[in-house]
């Protein structure tokens, strides 16, 4: 697959672009012993995201001396959702190291659920099971600081503040996104303000989110600009435009 056809494919790999992310998941990879936890909080059904970290990053990082194996956790409301995702992702043999829970951003520290079919996977095969597993199995909810890095895609944050404002708590869900989040883990979100313009840096690092690094494409000519905290939500995810922002516990 050339860069061009990769970025058609899976926009979320322009993410690449940022060395705070570079450097992080060199370092996180590249150390340790113990899996490397991915949420996709608010996945929705599409498998981009645990598609592009299990089989795409590594090979993007293929002279990283890769020590730990990474698992995505898709995390989302919609049962229906959830399982079009896990045929997709069985489909694309990840189930060993892709899980889909439903739960609800801001109470997945109190009631999350693996989808019963993956269950049966899991207990069919023991051997890809961790540590994770069994807890969500056992207690149906995530425990505090348990994710390496977390992935916002597509104006989650938009959604909350504006489409679900009658039915969710927003600022309640962005503060259990945090709570889940191992210290000095980061939290990439994409696309920010593409349908409803809010001020993403200001309700994160309100939750108590480190704003680290900003990066915007224009995707005619792969002109790089850096967003600077102050830059105005406005601007952001541009027609033609790959926005994202970097954030660390």
């Amino acid at each position: 697959m050339t860069i061009k056809d990769m970025r058609s494919v899976y926009p979320i790999s322009w993410i690449m672009e940022s060395p705070a992310f570079v450097g992080f998941m060199r370092d996180s990879l590249s150390r340790g012993t113990d899996e490397f936890l991915i949420a996709d909080f608010a996945s929705g059904e599409h498998d981009r995201v645990p598609s592009f970290f299990i089989q795409i990053l590594p090979e993007l990082l293929c002279d990283v001396n890769v020590a730990r194996e990474s698992f995505v956790y898709s995390i989302d409301l919609h049962s229906l959702r959830l399982d079009s995702l896990l045929g997709d992702l069985e489909e694309s043999g990840l189930l060993e190291r892709a899980r889909v829970v439903q739960a609800k951003l801001e109470s997945m520290d109190q009631d999350a659920s693996l989808r019963p079919s993956m269950i049966d996977f899991i207990e069919e095969h023991l051997e890809t099971a961790i540590w994770l597993d069994d807890f969500l199995i056992g207690e149906n909810r995530f425990p505090p600081d348990c994710f390496d890095l977390g992935i916002l895609n597509n104006d989650v944050i938009g959604y909350m503040h504006e489409y679900y404002k009658s039915y969710s708590d927003a600022q309640l869900g962005v503060q259990k996104v945090f709570n889940l989040i191992r210290k000095n883990g980061l939290l990439v979100v994409t696309m920010p303000c593409s349908l409803y313009v809010v001020d993403n840096i200001s309700v994160l690092e309100h939750t108590g989110f480190e704003y680290v690094e900003g990066i915007d494409i224009d995707l005619k000519n792969e002109h790089i600009t850096l967003i600077e905290p102050s830059s105005n939500p406005e601007t952001f995810s541009r027609l033609g435009h790959y926005t994202f922002l970097v954030f660390r516990k």
